[in-house]
C-alpha cells in the first residue's frame, strides 16, 4: 500500500506544480488551459491513489500517465527555442506524473494480493 501513497504523492506534486504553473502561463490559453487539466488530473489521480486505492484508479494512472507524457513532452518540445526554465519545468511536470503512473503500476500486485 505504501508504493500507492508513493504513487499518489508524486501525482499530488505533478497536479500542485502543473496548477501553479498557469499563473505563469495566463498570457497564452492554450498552456494554461493544458496546465490547468493537468492540475486537475494529477490533484484527482493521486488523491484517489492515497485515499481509495483500487485497481480501476491504477488504470486511470496509466491512461493518464500516457496522456500527461504526451502533453507535457508536447510542451517541452514546443518550448526548446524559449528560456531553459520553461524547458526544465515541462520535464519536471512530465516526470512526476509517468513517474506516480509508473509507480501506480509497479505496485499494483500487492493491492490485488491484498484484496
Amino acid at each position: 500500500m505504501g508504493g500507492l501513497r508513493l504513487a499518489g504523492v508524486l501525482w499530488l506534486i505533478g497536479g500542485v506544480l502543473s496548477a501553479l504553473l498557469v499563473l505563469v502561463a495566463l498570457d497564452t490559453p492554450g498552456y494554461a488551459l493544458l496546465l490547468g487539466a493537468g492540475g486537475i488530473v494529477g490533484l484527482v489521480i493521486g488523491g484517489l491513489l492515497i485515499w481509495r486505492p483500487a485497481v480501476h484508479v491504477i488504470r486511470w494512472s496509466n491512461i493518464a500517465g500516457v496522456a500527461w507524457l504526451a502533453a507535457f513532452g508536447w510542451l517541452t518540445v514546443t518550448n526548446l527555442d524559449k528560456p531553459a526554465g520553461e524547458v526544465i519545468s515541462g520535464l519536471i511536470l512530465a516526470a512526476f506524473g509517468v513517474g506516480g503512473a509508473l509507480l501506480a503500476q509497479i505496485r499494483r500486485g500487492r493491492l490485488a494480493n491484498a484484496a
